[in-house]
């Protein structure tokens, strides 16, 4: 069964619950680092999940397509906190408070059984992930991290001191791995505030070992 049929055999009582949302493209459907207590259906559209590595850079983890869900993790340890997951297109979305996801989960095995999959899959993914970037030079963190920052809109806020922190680099590494992403022309430094000179060009660079 698939999770199309699992969300359209909901019981009625937990249906009435449901939250009904429309998210336009490049908004946030997720902000990062909050609390959150609901769990977030993806009906339509494509979005695109942002999380932190082990080694502190920032990376693009997930695409989320039609039918599919996240917000699951945060739901059952008040612990973690979310992702951030931006809509790649027109978005629309059902949320469920957690109150209600443990009610279903209570009376429909394939519900449980799909979350339990999600959950499984995620683990994998991201441990494949953040082993890959540790493994990466400082110049392919810094524009990784800067690639990210750009898509979630908060690169004139970045400065070199959160960056020497998310890539685990010295500041005299940094500066050296900064001028030589500026001498190849992928990025500019002016005023303390860090531009992109073209987003395809970073993209391409970085598509054959993460954004792929």
């Amino acid at each position: 069964m698939d999770f199309k049929e699992i969300v359209n055999e909901v019981p009625t009582h937990i249906k009435k619950e449901f939250i009904y949302k429309k998210h336009k493209k490049g908004s946030l459907i997720l902000h990062p680092h909050e609390q959150n207590n609901y769990l977030y259906i993806l009906t339509t559209g494509l979005a695109e999940v942002y999380r932190q590595s082990y080694v502190g850079t920032m990376l693009s983890l997930y695409i989320y397509k039609s039918y599919s869900c996240f917000g699951e993790i945060e739901i059952f340890n008040d612990n973690i906190k979310t992702l951030g997951v931006i809509a790649k297109e027109d978005c629309e979305t059902i949320t469920i408070h957690k109150t209600k996801v443990y009610e279903w989960m209570k009376l429909d095995f394939n519900f449980n059984f799909y979350l339990i999959k999600q959950l499984a899959s995620k683990l994998v993914l991201s441990s494949d992930t953040a082993a890959q970037l540790s493994l990466l030079p400082a110049k392919d963190r810094i524009l990784l991290s800067l690639h990210n920052h750009y898509k979630i809109g908060d690169l004139d806020h970045l400065t070199k001191q959160i960056l020497s922190s998310e890539v685990c680099a010295p500041i005299r590494s940094l500066n050296r791995s900064i001028a030589e992403c500026i001498n190849e022309g992928f990025i500019n430094y002016k005023g303390k505030k860090f531009s992109i000179n073209s987003i395809e060009e970073i993209e391409k660079y970085l598509e054959n070992f993460l954004l792929s």
